[in-house]
This record gives C-alpha cells, structure tokens and sequence, in this order.
C-alpha cells in the first residue's frame, strides 16, 4: 500500500450467503447475525451513518412487533402532519416512520463532518470496491496503526486523521468506530470488533436487498411448479399424441387388388 490514492486489497472471506452457493439460491441469511449487526448499526453508527428508504417495520424480518414499537419509540420523529396552528411537533416514532437520519441534511452532514459526509450505508456493500470484505477489512483494519505495523513514512496524519491501509490513500477522518465490549448483546455473544464488524455487514448485506430470502423462496416455488406442469404435460402429451404415430403405418399381406 502506497501513497497516490493506492490502498490495500482485504482479504477474500466465504460469507453466509455464499458459502457453496455462488448463485445464492440455497443458503439464506445468517439471521442470529443480521439482527446482532442491527443492534451494532443502531448503538454505533446510526448517530453518524444514515441508511435510507426503509421503515421499522422492515425489521420484522428479524424482530417481533413488539421490540419494533419499543425501539421506534426511542425516536423522536417531526411529524409532517401540522398542528392547528400549522407547526410542525415531534412525537416518539412509529413502526411505520422512515429510519430517522442523523443529519437534517447533506450540508449539516458535511459541516459535522469535516467537509465530508458520511455515506448512506444501505447500498455501500455494493457500491465500494469488494463489497463485504471492504467494509469488514476498513472496520478492522485500523489495528495495523502501531500495533502491527508503523505508520508509513510517505503518509502524514493530520489532527483528526487515522491511518487505514483500506480506505483510498491510507488516510481517514473516521475515527476507530468499534472496540471489544463496547456493547453488550442481547444473545451474549462476546462482542468483539471482529464480530461486531461480521455482524454489522450481514445486517448491511439485508438492509441492501431485506426482499432477499423472500425472492429465494419464490425462486424454488417458481422453479419447482413450472416443473411439475411440464412433466404434467409431457405426460399427457405421450399418452394423447404417441399413438397417432403408429396409426399412420397399414401392414398389408396381401395383394391389392
């Protein structure tokens, strides 16, 4: 890794979802840790880190009725419907608000910021250079700041600067975001950055596409109806039509007269 903008390759991971299945037709999603990585996102980097166009009651996929009026509750939403008077109040959130963002908007964010706005994380996993095993290897990756390997010479940090072989020029403004036992999960998985970091990017991976498992099952009961009326009709194509062909043939043993 070098300087001009280069950066470090991370490492190629089997996920998941695609362990033995490069089609991604067979095999699900880790649920145990797509509902760990939401706690992860919400504790971590929802203060920071918008993921847009989904509602609380997309987390029904992983959480009940229940823990999504409680966790939608801990929001203040401005409601955009006006009062008598025509202002516009805040109230605790509902399952069906939008997932609030942290910044009112894109200049807010930039000036909070330092001049850049954090991304929308929904559609980073596909929208970063090695998906899955970017982000995982960016989250991780700033132990290799004096622990395991010096700073380089050529890259100079500023205040407010981290050094990060994964991120473009090795230089970066997000400060460590994880860190062993900084949450406590609800299942009691230790929670190591490593993990926090797997499971945050398995939640990412479903807020990217939540209708995944949902359009793998419709696959298999596609796939698997279309094949049983074909060989339905086969089967009633043979016992209609097979005949016919030997109908065709006269056997005369006799002279014609």
């Amino acid at each position: 890794m070098g300087g001009g903008g280069r950066k470090a390759h991370p490492v190629k991971r089997e996920w998941y979802w695609e362990k033995g299945d490069p089609l991604g037709v067979w095999r699900g999603l880790d649920w145990n840790a797509v509902r760990r990585g939401r706690q992860v996102y919400t504790e971590v980097f929802a203060p920071c880190h918008p993921v847009t166009q989904l509602t609380f009651n997309h987390f029904q996929a992983f959480m009940t009725r229940e823990e999504i009026k409680k966790l939608a509750a801990q929001y203040e939403i401005l409601d955009p419907n006006p009062d008598k008077e025509g202002n516009l109040n805040k109230r605790p959130g509902k399952p069906t608000d939008w997932l609030p963002a942290p910044y009112p908007n894109q200049r807010a964010a930039q000036f909070a910021n330092n001049g850049a706005a954090p991304p929308d994380l929904r559609t980073i996993l596909f929208g970063r250079e090695g998906g899955a095993d970017y982000v995982f290897a960016l989250l991780t990756g700033y132990g290799w700041s004096g622990t395991l390997m010096p700073v380089p010479p050529w890259i100079h940090l500023k205040p407010g600067q981290f050094f990060n072989p994964y991120f473009k020029g090795g230089v970066i403004s997000m400060p460590p975001p994880l860190s062993d036992g900084m949450i406590d999960y609800e299942d009691g998985t230790p929670a190591t950055a490593s993990q926090m970091s797997k499971d945050v990017v398995n939640f990412l991976r479903w807020t990217l596409e939540p209708e995944y498992d949902e359009r793998r099952v419709l696959f298999w009961k596609c796939f698997t109806t279309t094949g049983l009326i074909t060989m339905l009709m086969f089967h009633c194509f043979q016992k209609a039509y097979s005949w016919r062909i030997y109908q065709r043939l006269r056997y005369r043993w006799w002279k014609k007269e």
